[in-house]
């Protein structure tokens, strides 16, 4: 049975089975709570992602980009400024505990991008926002956008008057020039780098609260890349950065126009904020001070939120009950979005994104249908599920498509079981078509990493391993720091390799960094025809065709075995209640967690 397997593995013991027997038993609604309703995931639901702008043949004007499709001319949703807190917290800090990020540093638009990108994500803003109960677009520090009527232009009219923290001036469109010079430096380290150099031919100002981002092709993912959504274009002074230069970690970061601004940092232990204006023009956080702190044991994090050292801070289910038990509650994020799944690496092409100049590793096993196939099936979901998740995980059908997002094909959960599910004899039988068995195992290297999105990964990763030894294949685990890890995904050295993943990028990001090959790191198995849907959908801003396209590539990559899906995860933090009454956040951002000035003070 796959709790015997899990058991043997040790990973599920008697603490692990009381721990679920007492969540069990006094578990309610009440103990684990979205803010609002959750988003309904059923195959009938109108998608949540936030859709593109206009189609480009409407006439020029206005754009919500919510999740249903609205006439171009359609008014903006007012947004609503909060008055100062009348709350008295019990505290003057709340502190937010999480694992450390891979990269540290003080600018957002040239050092890292999502997910690292949290350690400053509360002193920026962005042009365009998302909504933190509906995971839709709302204005931000544009109050309106519109689609060009050549469809190769992006308009947006900033908002007048929002200043930066300390004086450093007023929002303006030499300031969005900046963000963009920043990140399409040739050095830069942002993921959207390459795009935004290979997309965006110029950032053309209209005047001091109107621009134009000038586009060579229709690509929405441009659109997602810079609002909110994907946690790009975080905009900050031009007139700070060019008085002091590029900030480092022993510098302060450059001024944004954030709910709280920067207040001091100590490298690999904590980055702290205090509240920028009281009001801010947007929302004013109920905390004065916040403290992001970098801890990466759960164990460790947990003692400290029963302790009341820290507030909030993300834990694995089989510690939840103990969060429960001792008068902590749990809050989840609004909208479908976090996933965590399998990658291939090892299909590499000898040039990088070109298919006529054949694979880098041809001998690799990853490149056998049967062999991804079977490293598929291998694994029980349930038990993982029950194990680490205490089987509130969504069974993921495709490991980037979900009935709520654009392209989803329901005939795939009827073919999952076939193609992906939990099915040792028809492992065995996949590796043996093959050509493996016990005679000639399989071997391949399953890398042990610690997941900064969400805790108890390399448990999860050696149970893997032990499912797989079940069926004959031999999975060494690679110990790696991140730092070597990524060094060598960008120079593609590893030839038969397997990742654990978890993101909530949105379906045109998923799609360029897991499945085809436009990313230089993340690896899948990389298929030429995946990379021509891509381009199909990512070249209109038509949701009928951006839909249809990405149907063609959903169902290739499903068809192929493109990678190993595992579940979708609400995004869970557990919190104090006598410090934190309520966070409304809507875990679908890449990076996952955000909007951390709607952290509630309790009373």
């Amino acid at each position: 049975m796959a709790t015997h397997r899990l058991l043997r593995w040790g990973v599920v013991g008697a603490a692990l089975v009381a721990a679920m027997l007492a969540l069990a038993a006094c578990g309610s609604d009440a103990d684990t709570s979205t803010s609002t309703a959750p988003t309904s995931t059923g195959s009938s639901a109108a998608p949540q992602q936030p859709q593109a702008p206009a189609e480009p043949d409407q006439p020029s004007g206005v754009t919500a980009a919510v999740g249903a499709p609205q006439a171009p001319d359609a008014p903006q949703d007012p947004v609503v400024i909060t008055p100062p807190s009348m709350v008295e917290p019990t505290v003057d800090q709340v502190v937010i505990a999480f694992p450390a990020p891979s990269t540290e540093g003080n600018d957002p638009n040239f050092d890292f991008s999502s997910p690292p990108s949290v350690q400053l994500r509360p002193m920026y803003e962005y042009l365009v926002g998302v909504n933190p109960e509906t995971g839709v677009f709302e204005p931000q520090l544009a109050e309106t956008w519109s689609v060009e009527p050549d469809g190769f232009g992006l308009r947006y009219k900033l908002r007048e008057g929002v200043e930066f923290h300390n004086g450093w001036g007023t929002v303006s469109t030499a300031d969005v020039q900046h963000a963009h010079w920043s990140i399409s430096r040739d050095d830069s380290l942002h993921g959207l780098a390459a795009q935004f150099r290979r997309e965006i031919t110029e950032i053309q100002p209209i005047n001091d609260l109107e621009f134009v981002i000038r586009l060579n092709k229709a690509n929405p993912g441009n659109f997602n890349g810079i609002s909110q959504l994907i946690g790009g274009w975080e905009i900050s002074s031009k007139t700070m950065y060019d008085e002091v230069g590029q900030p480092t970690l022993a510098e302060q970061p450059i001024a944004g126009t954030g709910p709280y601004k920067f207040s001091s940092r100590q490298q690999g232990q904590y980055v702290r904020f205090e509240r920028a204006f009281n009001p801010h023009w947007r929302v004013t956080p109920d905390f004065p001070e916040l403290e992001i702190r970098w801890t990466s044991e759960a164990s460790t994090r947990l003692a400290a939120l029963l302790t009341g050292e820290i507030h909030l801070t993300p834990i694995p289910s089989d510690l939840e009950a103990q969060v429960i038990g001792s008068g902590g509650r749990l809050l989840s994020g609004n909208v479908p979005g976090f996933r965590t799944f399998f990658n291939f690496q090892g299909s590499w092409w000898i040039d990088h994104g070109d298919p006529t100049s054949g694979r880098k590793f041809p001998d690799s096993p990853l490149l056998n249908q049967n062999v991804r196939k079977a490293l598929s099936k291998a694994i029980d979901r349930a038990a993982l599920n029950e194990a680490f998740f205490g089987n509130e995980a969504e069974q993921g059908v495709h490991s980037h498509f979900h009935p709520s997002r654009l392209g989803w094909n329901p005939a795939w959960v009827d073919r999952f079981d076939a193609e992906y599910g939990y099915d040792p004899e028809g492992a065995r039988a996949a590796l043996a078509e093959a050509g493996y068995n016990d005679n000639n195992p399989l071997e391949t290297n399953l890398h042990l990493i610690n997941l900064t999105t969400y805790a108890g990964s390399l448990d999860l990763i050696e149970s893997v391993a032990g499912f797989y030894s079940d069926v004959g294949v031999k999975a060494n685990l690679i110990t790696m720091d991140p730092a070597t890890r990524s060094a060598r995904q960008r120079a593609h050295e590893f030839d038969n390799h397997i990742g654990l993943v978890s993101t909530s990028s949105d379906i045109f990001l998923a799609s360029r960094v897991y499945m085809t090959s436009s990313h230089p790191v993340a690896g899948n198995y990389q298929d030429a025809e995946i990379n021509g849907y891509y381009t199909e959908a990512t070249s209109t801003l038509s949701l009928e065709g951006q839909d249809a396209a990405l149907r063609k590539l959903g169902d290739r990559s499903f068809g192929l075995n493109q990678s190993i899906p595992l579940f979708w995860i609400p995004a869970k933090i557990a919190i104090d209640p006598n410090v934190v009454a309520d966070y409304v956040f809507p875990g679908n951002i890449s990076g996952t967690w955000t909007h951390m000035y709607n952290i509630r003070a309790a009373q």
